[in-house]
């Protein structure tokens, strides 16, 4: 017997740290290590923001991205992942600035002013980023760190830079004034799709300027309406048509008349509402397009970015805030029976992702990205250029076009693009790329840096995060640089992201990609759901669910945890995760463990077995064909981005059938050492992706000179010519005799029923039990009978009796029926027959009202005649079924002698 121990229990806190140092020293996660791959596989890891620590959501990316790049390095890829990290600008300084606060400062960047500021923000971020590095190893995640990049260090810098040069200098980016989205609490601006909508219950007001007004309006924000300059109608609405074109004079209680022009807007809806709405150009994007296309109407601004009405609101309105000049003005149209009415509705309302305040809709000066402009030599808008990425069918750009899954988020994505708004892509923050542009007087520069000469003064704002992480997939590849790497490594292969950053990020960066490179950036996007907790809600700090993956790492290990977050998770829909699932997904890395030790510790040498072994009875066929079927699924699985499912598939057949039945019958027919190694080694290569360290710690225990991160993918079927003509033939035998080799399914069967037999009327497990099997098919008897050492040994009979007599069932016997046979039970001396005699006369009476119900349904013809035919036909086997257990169940009781 082979001398190898293994520790009894597998300890995940006392390898985990020694295998991920043994990956690292190995070379093998930087792909140009890998000199017999071929095909490059990339990834460019979702950089998580130095903000802290990472949370469950950064563990399931981790897990999802690391399972596809072991799988692609064992297929035989030269896979990558490129790590890093975002200083997630706006975040990052809203997180220092308030712990600033806790700390006693009133205002951070008045009292410590800007280079201060930003020392202790780079201190926070530095630290927090070498947090989260030693996090992502943690996790297991198989980066090449030699290629590690950052957002905001020298390289990147010198990219976004260069980025905005080229942008600026082809007029793409422009400074303009615009309505934007402003944070007050925050003091920046915010773009459309960093905007949480928020429904909060609020009142919406109907009224008139004035008494001779003719359109009646109505708004939400009766404040802003102090600013407003036109009434916009839809131009085909009977009502208002005659008023298109004037002008009215109006006074609305402020220092000054207000000039109210009343414009056409197809876009109005002339059933909602009074049909008319109050145009604020200065306080709505909408509004001030039409001010834009209609620039008589004029723009006054009565909303400060302090959130407090400005002079131009009027006298007794300056220096409110909103919600003051709110109640002042109802109560003034009140007092001047301009007040129509007021209802209670719910409203959706914009608020700033980072701060959380409720956003102001300002006019102001910033830096845009102009979508619709024609990129030159391009002949085509940004805009256009996004669409084209993953829209099959554009002349010369068949290998250009981005597949996501699933495949609904591409509808959803392009319903965006046709909705795109310029890109307001500037800051007030210190935090950040600062924008590359210099003044001096009239002067300006654009630049990669300072222009020689004093008096410049650099623009003081910074640049939106997402500028930044929209070159990710190049900048870290060495763009603007023609590199190495992203000659060979560019456009990457897949991105995973969740669906709540589709527009923040994936949109970003493939309008960045297209411009910049005129290519994607990568070839295929996987969108996943968010992670909720067992009740289905979100986890957060506020809510108390928050669940620390490190933590968990600590009780349970890295691949419990991991085999939890992949297992029963689908595409782009949100899932649950709680504790019991990572407790249960520990007892399985235990099983394998169990499974392995077991093997090692039984078999007379531990070795590969590269070659699929001889079969040398119907149990080791059946688990070969079984294994061959196993991976060709997996396989398929996994090149769908299945991932829970080929984890289904991986885990009944670990647990089930080569657990629980074929080490089983490995135990009685003996001689199985290569088999069982054979079929050990392949499921630890399926395992490998999913739960590395198990995989890997046991793996070293065959002393094989290759780790089992570059170990080779198992193929199907395994025929080699290096296995020599009898192995070729043996393979080629099972699967042509299929049907004989899953004919072992009918002793699992079997055995099956009879456990079950016996666990139902509480048979002791240690008691031997006398069994008859009833089958009528010569074939099948044949088989049990080839079969009845194993059928003894796993169901613990003492005597068993396999039959075609049907009238050879023992008198007082349970009985279960299988697919092809009667299982009889001999219970004299084992079972209380009054007991039983009360179980089964419970059994049929229920039986009974479940018959009743079915046959009433069934003769009832309204039913018949309108219900689907496949609903009746489901319905009527049902009724044959349960009558068919009734005489099975009143046969059982005439067998104890009972009188019915």
């Amino acid at each position: 017997m082979s001398r190898l121990e293994l520790p009894k229990a597998y300890e995940a806190n006392r390898v985990e740290e020694k295998i991920y140092q043994l990956w690292e020293e190995s070379g093998f996660f930087n792909p140009d290590n890998l000199t017999e791959a071929h095909e490059p596989f990339v990834i460019s890891m979702p950089p998580p923001n130095v903000t802290g620590i990472l949370h469950l959501g950064h563990a399931f990316e981790n897990s999802l991205m690391d399972m596809e790049v072991r799988y692609q390095r064992m297929r035989g890829r030269r896979a990558l992942i490129v790590p890093g990290t975002d200083h997630a600008a706006v975040a990052t300084q809203a997180r220092v600035e308030d712990e600033l606060k806790k700390q006693g400062f009133k205002n951070p960047r008045q009292e410590l002013g800007r280079e201060e500021l930003l020392n202790r923000i780079r201190a926070y971020a530095k630290n927090s980023q070498a947090v989260i590095l030693s996090q992502i190893k943690k996790l297991g995640t198989s980066c090449d760190w030699s290629r590690l990049a950052y957002t905001f260090d020298d390289e990147r810098s010198r990219a976004v830079n260069q980025l905005f040069k080229i942008m600026y200098d082809d007029c793409l980016i422009y400074k303009g004034y615009r309505v934007v989205n402003w944070s007050v609490k925050g003091q920046s601006t915010c773009s459309d799709d960093e905007l949480v909508y928020v429904e909060q219950k609020t009142k919406i007001y109907t009224f008139k300027y004035s008494l001779d007004f003719p359109i009646p309006i109505a708004t939400t924000r009766p404040e802003t309406k102090l600013g407003d300059t036109a009434v916009a109608v839809h131009p085909d609405d009977p009502r208002y048509q005659k008023f298109i074109g004037q002008k009215f004079t109006v006074d609305v209680g402020a220092s000054q008349p207000l000039v109210i022009m009343v414009i056409a807007d197809k876009n109005v809806d002339p059933n909602y509402g009074t049909g008319a709405l109050g145009v604020t150009p200065a306080h709505s994007q909408i509004d001030f397009e039409m001010y834009q296309n209609n620039k008589d109407i004029g723009l006054i601004q009565v909303i400060g970015s302090d959130g407090r009405m400005t002079p131009a609101a009027g006298v007794g309105y300056d220096g409110l805030t909103a919600l003051a000049a709110r109640d002042k003005f109802v109560e003034w149209l009140k007092d001047n029976r301009l007040f129509i009415k007021e209802e209670e509705i719910m409203h959706s309302v914009g608020t700033s992702d980072r701060f959380g305040d409720v956003v102001e809709a300002l006019p102001m000066e910033q830096w845009f990205i102009d979508v619709n402009k024609t990129v030159p030599g391009r002949g085509k808008s940004l805009k256009q250029l996004m669409r084209e990425a993953v829209t099959i069918g554009h002349r010369g750009r068949r290998d250009k076009i981005i597949t996501i899954t699933p495949s609904n988020f591409c509808d959803i994505y392009l319903q965006w693009i046709d909705n795109l708004r310029d890109w307001c892509i500037s800051r007030q923050i210190w935090w950040g790329h600062r924008i590359p542009v210099w003044y001096r007087g009239s002067e300006i520069f654009v630049g990669l840096a300072a222009p020689a000469g004093d008096g410049w003064i650099q623009d003081e704002d910074t640049l939106d995060t997402w500028f930044s992480s929209g070159a990710w997939t190049f900048s870290t590849l060495g763009w603007p640089e023609q590199t190495v790497d992203l000659k060979k490594y560019h456009p990457t292969s897949w991105m995973q992201m969740g669906y709540e950053i589709l527009f923040f990020w994936m949109a970003r960066m493939i309008l960045m990609t297209t411009y910049a490179l005129d290519d994607i950036p990568f070839k295929e996007a996987y969108i996943h759901g968010i992670l909720r907790d067992k009740n289905g809600q979100k986890f957060s700090k506020s809510a108390g669910n928050g669940l620390d993956p490190l933590e968990i790492i600590s009780s349970y290990g890295t691949d419990a945890l991991r085999l939890s977050l992949i297992k029963g998770v689908s595409a782009g829909h949100d899932s649950r995760f709680y504790l019991e699932k990572v407790e249960g997904a520990r007892n399985f890395v235990n099983k394998l463990w169990n499974i392995s030790r077991f093997i090692l510790q039984s078999v007379k040498a531990v070795r590969l077995v590269e070659h699929k072994p001889l079969a040398k009875s119907l149990a080791d066929r059946w688990i070969l064909l079984k294994l061959d079927q196993l991976i060709k699924t997996v396989t398929q699985e996994m090149d769908r981005y299945n991932f829970a499912a080929a984890v289904d598939v991986l885990y009944e057949f670990t647990w089930s059938d080569f657990a629980d039945w074929y080490l089983e019958v490995a135990k009685i027919e003996r001689d199985k050492d290569e088999i069982l190694l054979y079929v050990l080694q392949s499921i630890l290569k399926l395992w490998h992706p999913v739960c590395p360290f198990v995989t890997e710690e046991i793996w070293k225990n065959f002393n094989s000179r290759t780790l089992l991160l570059i170990a080779k993918w198992p193929q199907t079927p395994a025929v080699s010519l290096a296995g020599g003509i009898w192995k070729k033939l043996n393979s080629l035998l099972v699967w042509k005799n299929q049907p004989e080799s899953n004919s072992f399914d009918l002793i699992v069967e079997v055995i099956a029923a009879i456990r079950n037999l016996r666990g139902e009327n509480k048979i002791e497990p240690a008691k031997l039990v006398k069994i008859t099997i009833i089958t009528v098919s010569q074939k099948i008897k044949s088989l049990l009978l080839a079969q009845s050492n194993v059928i003894k040994r796993l169901a613990r009979c003492q005597d068993l009796v396999i039959t075609g007599d049907v009238g050879a069932r023992p008198a007082g016997s349970l009985v279960s029926l299988t697919s092809s046979a009667e299982i009889c039970l001999d219970q004299a001396g084992l079972i209380n027959v009054a007991l039983e005699q009360k179980r089964l006369t419970k059994e049929i009476q229920e039986l009974e009202r479940y018959l009743s119900a079915l046959n009433s349904q069934l003769n009832n013809q309204e039913f018949i005649s309108q219900a689907p035919r496949l609903i009746v036909e489901r319905e009527q086997k049902k009724l044959a079924s349960a009558r068919e257990k009734m005489v099975k169940l009143k046969q059982q009781l005439t067998d104890l002698r009972l009188d019915l």
